[in-house]
């Protein structure tokens, strides 16, 4: 009997590089996509997943290039039995919000367009507890302030190295630089960048979320200051998070490399407790 080839279940994890037109940010957007071993478009039950954003200068194949997370989740799946898809998501130098004054939808690409297609191309658990979003540096701060901001949808986040500067001085080069919190009359505006600070979004529904933390004192491009008080006013507003400060390396893709197979194992050990995920 032959099988269909539509219906073939894959045996091995693929990484598919795929694109499409968004028309919040006007462009043909490139994104990747990981699918566990077994994965079945057919299965009924869905697969959670996990949304994956890069650092500053980056792109969506920096964490399958500069580490091997395609690697890091076979490991983990094929130990665990839980199974996930991951989405690494391509967002410039965003700081995947929606900038003013002309600057990308970056935010509303996310949620209104790319989400909406993954859902339709594949086979997405709807429970906000199977949706999870993580990243570095800026895709750190990225994920944290969409989970915060959209707690309806996400349900945990996973922050390595996070850039949430409480504050950056006028000659910081950062502040020169960037341009995501551009407004008409000013290429830095404090007051914008306050306003859509990861922190300000926290309310009563911000304890159901959960997140996973991890910096390095020696980090000399954020403060592990300035990640510290973050956690603190997550706490506070009894958001659940298991925050890992270390003493290894810098802001590095060294240290990356490092840590985030104890973030997706996180992710992994979170699925596992809330019954998601498991497909034979």
């Amino acid at each position: 009997m032959m099988t269909n080839i539509h219906n073939r279940i894959e045996t091995k994890s693929q990484v598919i590089t795929d694109m499409f037109y968004s028309s919040k940010l006007n462009l043909d957007w490139n994104y990747d996509v990981y699918l566990p071993a077994g994965y079945d478009k057919n299965n009924p039950g869905g697969y959670p997943v996990l949304y994956l954003l890069h650092g500053l200068g980056g792109n969506h194949r920096n964490l399958l290039e500069r580490f091997d997370s395609q690697q890091m989740l076979d490991q983990l799946i094929a130990a665990s039995g839980v199974k996930l898809i991951g989405v690494f998501v391509d967002g410039f130098n965003s700081f995947y919000i929606n900038g003013q004054a002309g600057g990308m939808q970056m935010e509303a690409a996310i949620m209104q367009d790319l989400c909406s297609l993954i859902e339709h191309k594949y086979r997405i658990k709807s429970e906000k507890a199977a949706h999870i979003i993580g990243g570095i540096s800026m895709g750190g701060y990225g994920a944290a302030r969409l989970a915060l901001k959209y707690p309806d949808y996400w349900s945990k986040a996973i922050l390595l190295s996070p850039a949430v500067w409480r504050d950056l001085p006028e000659d910081n080069q950062f502040r020169q630089t960037l341009h995501a919190w551009q407004n008409e009359e000013e290429s830095w505006s404090t007051k914008l960048y306050n306003a859509t600070f990861p922190t300000a979004y926290l309310n009563s529904q911000s304890k159901e979320s959960s997140f996973y933390v991890e910096t390095t004192a020696k980090d000399t491009v954020v403060p592990v200051a300035d990640v510290r008080d973050f956690v603190q006013k997550l706490r506070q507003n009894q958001v659940k998070v298991k925050f890992v400060e270390d003493n290894i390396d810098d802001h590095n893709w060294t240290y990356w490399a490092k840590v985030a197979p104890k973030a997706y194992s996180w992710v992994i050990a979170q699925l596992k407790n809330n019954g998601e995920a498991k497909h034979d």
